[in-house]
């Protein structure tokens, strides 16, 4: 069986698939891949499942060893990756051959980028789902001298291009169960206005800056999903990414689409969101 060693795990690396689809009426949240759009176009380019699990690695990315020949694929933020001497730049396909040390460097212009290999890793599946969650597992995130095994090959499985995706554009969204108790003219803000991502985000949720001012009550605890906008009673817009809780209390304005999910998952701090009704 080849392995694949960690060398440098990178800021935050973890192992993320589609997510547990099955498990939310038990209090489990989705997680999953934060850009579903690009894990996908990773797997895709090998050949595999939409569904087989990728490593995530969020802002910086990891030193790999390969112990096998196999091939690779990267994509999401655009990166530089090296192999060994040589130089490249993701999204790409990359031949593997024993020994080759894969360096992904720093996202230049998102937050998140993926790597899938030829097969899939073999990897425990908990709830239906291969994906890293404090608590749930054991593991929150992959450390060095983790490793994971794989089925060599030198057989190249599919011949797609790989894709650079765009995250720019605005947001798409429908409105949530309680945007019509907004006035108009806070309806009008929150369609008009463009909105900054704070310091304060994370796999749970990102935060903006800019308040809106309401005098909407608590509600009670009900289903919230990936994609949820919540108005907080300070006025702060918080969008619920795919860690996100299952329940909670603040009313539900907006519901991003999926894909727009995946767009901004790639926005960066200070960047702004423009939110369109659907």
């Amino acid at each position: 069986m080849a392995r694949c060693t960690v060398i440098d795990a990178g800021f935050y690396t973890t192992v993320q698939d589609m997510g547990r689809l099955a498990a939310r009426e038990s209090g489990v949240p989705h997680s999953g891949a934060m850009d579903q759009q690009s894990a996908a176009q990773a797997n895709g380019l090998l050949g595999n499942d939409v569904s087989t699990a990728v490593l995530e690695m969020t802002m910086k990315g990891a030193t790999l060893i390969f112990s096998e020949p196999t091939y690779i694929a990267i994509t999401g933020a655009t990166s530089s990756v090296f192999q060994n001497d040589s130089n490249t730049t993701s999204p790409c396909v990359l031949a593997i051959k024993t020994g080759d040390i894969i360096k992904i460097g720093v996202m230049e212009d998102g937050n998140f980028s993926y790597l899938a290999v030829a097969g899939g890793f073999h990897v425990e599946r908990y709830l239906d789902s291969a994906s890293y969650y404090p608590t749930l597992l054991d593991t929150a995130f992959v450390e060095k001298g983790s490793f994971f095994t794989y089925e060599p090959t030198t057989k190249k499985t599919a011949t797609l291009q790989p894709i650079k995706n765009t995250f720019a554009g605005s947001i798409k969204a429908y409105p949530g169960p309680e945007f019509h108790l907004l006035t108009k003219k806070q309806q009008e803000q929150l369609l008009l206005q463009s909105f900054t991502i704070s310091r304060d985000w994370n796999r749970m949720a990102y935060q903006l800056e800019e308040l809106v001012e309401h005098d909407l009550a608590a509600i009670e605890s009900s289903p919230v999903l990936p994609g949820t906008v919540q108005l907080t009673p300070q006025g702060k817009l918080i969008i619920l990414m795919r860690d996100a809780q299952t329940t909670g209390g603040y009313p539900r304005v907006l519901q991003l689409t999926s894909e727009s999910l995946n767009r901004l998952s790639q926005r960066r701090v200070g960047t702004t969101v423009d939110f369109v009704i659907v």
